[in-house]
């Protein structure tokens, strides 16, 4: 029988979204004073913090999996601490130490204007920013928990009354902010931030995993290791995800494809290099 995961289980239990940010945040508190405490004994691990950083629809809830695994969390000796929309209310006096915090969405510039308690790992994980449009489009109008931002709601409310074609123009206009912090991490030349790619992960996710590990100073068996690789891989987790929903619920991994040149259109083409130009480019990618 799997252990009892009491943060897991307000996670998926409590839907109320004030009373699941009000719980995020007590979890923060107690974080905070344990590596207050960790920091008066001495006893605070290197690296201090792992961020996992990166944009929305770029693979954050499976990076969130990945070093939340219970052989990783020994490994580091970090605790997770749930995600918070840091990028809307920083945290004044940096993170907790002895944390692993997932969900970063915010600049390079933000993150560096942070106190910073301790030594810090930052791992970036980044995605076409057209694919990760499309994935947007389907999370939006199918499968996507409410959330407490009016205009977001708003937003998804009017998606959801468009046809497709013209929604992703819409959503392509609305992730200008998105697209410019984007921008923000290309050309970081701080030792502390490794950049990665989904893309990459998907074809070689052990050797871009390993490097992941590598970067942040974690050191697991072979065995662990591929313990690791397996029950954090994608069919791994949407049988995890799927298990754990009922009726209606909202899941996190769709069947739906998300490759933009599936449903792209040179409308869509246009409008991207319109609203971001030069950007894909910049990221690596194929111009189409």
């Amino acid at each position: 029988m799997a252990a009892f995961e009491p943060r897991e289980w307000a996670t998926r239990t409590v839907n109320w979204q004030p009373a699941r940010t009000a719980i995020k945040r007590a979890v923060h508190t107690a974080a905070d004073a344990r590596g207050r405490l960790l920091e008066r004994r001495g006893d605070v691990p290197t690296p201090s913090n792992i961020l996992a950083a990166g944009p929305q629809k770029a693979g954050s809830q499976w990076i969130k999996a990945l070093f939340d695994h219970p052989l990783v969390r020994s490994a580091t000796g970090l605790m997770t601490l749930p995600q918070l929309d840091y990028q809307l209310t920083p945290p004044r006096h940096g993170f907790p130490a002895a944390t692993f915090v997932p969900g970063y969405y915010g600049s390079y510039q933000e993150l560096a204007a942070l106190p910073q308690r301790g030594s810090r790992k930052v791992v970036y994980l980044g995605r076409d920013p057209r694919t990760m449009v499309v994935s947007g489009y389907w999370s939006a109008v199918e499968t996507h928990r409410p959330t407490h931002l009016e205009e977001v709601e708003d937003l998804r409310t009017e998606l959801r009354g468009l046809p497709m074609e013209e929604a992703l123009v819409r959503l392509i206009h609305s992730a200008s902010d998105l697209f410019a912090t984007m921008e923000t991490w290309i050309d970081v030349a701080d030792p502390d931030v490794a950049r990665f790619r989904l893309e990459d992960v998907a074809t070689d996710a052990e050797g871009q995993v390993g490097a992941m590990f590598e970067h942040c100073g974690i050191r697991l068996s072979e065995d662990d290791f591929a313990t690791v690789l397996r029950e954090t891989s994608r069919d791994a987790l949407r049988s995890k995800d799927l298990a754990h929903r009922k009726g209606d619920t909202e899941g996190h991994y769709r069947s739906r494809p998300s490759d933009y040149r599936e449903v792209f259109t040179p409308v869509h083409y246009a409008t991207f290099e319109e609203v971001a130009p030069g950007l894909v480019a910049r990221l690596g990618y194929p111009p189409a």
